[in-house]
């Protein structure tokens, strides 16, 4: 048996060790705290350009003014699912609000477009407006329907959270008519209305959604879907579908696998229905199965809402310039210069009108105050006399009893003098 001596080091050359350890342990620590700072720094940096881009991004309020009912609130509702992330989908309006005040604070949000939902005697009314400056394009809801009689009616609906991470694919058709240049307009409202996608950069994973805007001449309409976009890998029948996305398919009437596969049900996939576009994927997708340079059917599943918009008007500004465009309403040339001519004195006018209105209100309110004031301080001379006059006849040693008594004084005083409710107009 061979013994190993062990290496006894003396006092010197263990503080020597010690202190070599010591060392490495602090320079290791220092490392560590530069990498942390270097990984926080180029975080900050990343999620600062991040924010940049996002706010280049267009966004969006989606409100009702009035009373508009039940219907029309769930299709605002479903209105800022279509147009989500880029809007405020738990946005509440009071009825003291008016398009102003989102106006005004929607700058500072970096809102791009608002959308106001009201209703009519005779059909319900939505409006496009561009902030801060106009146009303004009022459109006639000539049909609608909402998103839960649309997915109610689907065999298998696809609805989950991460469809909405996303802004949709905005598809345009039918704004090519050379006779209606109005025509244009609502095209580049409706188009900037989302983000735009860069085809050299964009990540096909991120495509989930797709917003259709169609534009029927026969019927002078505008039709808008929504849809979901699946993917599903081509060339396989439906149970090769089932085990490639990993679905565990049942096997209990089945003596063999290969009964499964040749079985001439399985060869066609029945929940489908219309044609099949097969395209080859320049990137991979999330979907199972689906990867880049292979065969890959395209579906689109709707979510809704769907909305059938007729144009009524576009006008300047917000809802206080000139009329572009009248769908029932057509003037003359003359007509045209005319109010072109008369347009800033009625909107000095109403400027007017405006300041008038405030000044009424400010003094009414000041007017409300002062005798308030004047009021509180007749109270409290008639307060003071009264205390006066009880240490005149009693002194200072019955203060309990002098007390109760000011305070039934003050009860007669505010019985003689009751206070008025304001009105303010």
């Amino acid at each position: 048996m061979v013994r190993v001596r062990k290496r006894r080091f003396s006092r010197k050359g263990k503080q020597k060790l010690a202190s070599k350890s010591f060392g490495a342990r602090i320079t290791k620590r220092v490392e560590r705290a530069e990498q942390k700072r270097d990984v926080e720094a180029l975080r900050a940096k990343v999620s600062d350009n991040v924010a940049r881009e996002l706010n280049k991004e267009p966004h969006s309020f989606i409100i009702h003014r009035g009373s508009v009912g039940r219907y029309l609130r769930e299709l605002e509702l479903d209105l800022r699912r279509v147009m989500e992330p880029f809007t405020a989908s738990k946005l509440k309006a009071l009825k003291r609000n008016n398009i102003k005040d989102f106006v005004i604070n929607g700058a500072a949000l970096g809102v791009t477009h608002l959308l106001v939902i009201t209703r009519s005697d005779t059909s319900a009314i939505m409006r496009i407006i561009r902030c801060p400056q106009g146009p303004t394009i009022t459109f006639k809801v000539v049909e609608y329907t909402l998103s839960r009689h649309i997915v109610s009616c689907m065999r298998h609906p696809v609805h989950f959270p991460q469809l909405f991470i996303t802004a949709p694919l905005v598809v345009i058709n039918g704004f090519n008519d050379t006779n209606k240049k109005h025509l244009k307009l609502v095209q580049s409202m409706f188009q900037n209305m989302f983000p735009s996608i860069n085809v050299d950069t964009v990540k096909l994973s991120q495509v989930r959604r797709c917003v259709l805007v169609n534009y029927d001449k026969e019927n002078d309409r505008i039709d808008i879907r929504h849809y979901a976009i699946k993917s599903v890998p081509s060339g396989l029948s439906k149970s090769a579908k089932k085990l490639v996305q990993s679905k565990v398919p049942n096997l209990s009437k089945y003596k063999d696998i290969s009964e499964y596969f040749l079985n001439p049900g399985q060869l066609s996939d029945s929940e489908f229905e219309g044609e099949k576009d097969e395209i080859k994927l320049p990137q991979d997708l999330k979907a199972r199965g689906c990867k880049a340079g292979q065969l890959t059917n395209i579906r689109l599943i709707e979510l809704g809402p769907r909305l059938c918009l007729s144009v009524a008007k576009i006008e300047e500004g917000i809802d206080e310039g000139e009329v572009l465009y009248h769908s029932y309403i057509t003037k003359s040339a003359k007509e045209l210069t005319d109010l072109r001519k008369d347009l800033p004195r009625r909107r000095k006018l109403k400027k007017s009108l405006e300041m008038k209105n405030e000044h009424r209100i400010i003094r009414r309110l000041q007017a409300a105050a002062d005798k308030e004031a004047s009021e509180k301080q007749e109270f409290n001379k008639m307060k003071s006399e009264l205390i006066d006059k009880q240490k005149a006849v009693t002194g200072d040693y019955e203060a309990e009893k002098s007390d109760e008594k000011i305070v039934f004084k003050h009860q007669q005083v505010s019985e003689k003098f009751p206070k008025k409710k304001r009105q303010v107009l």
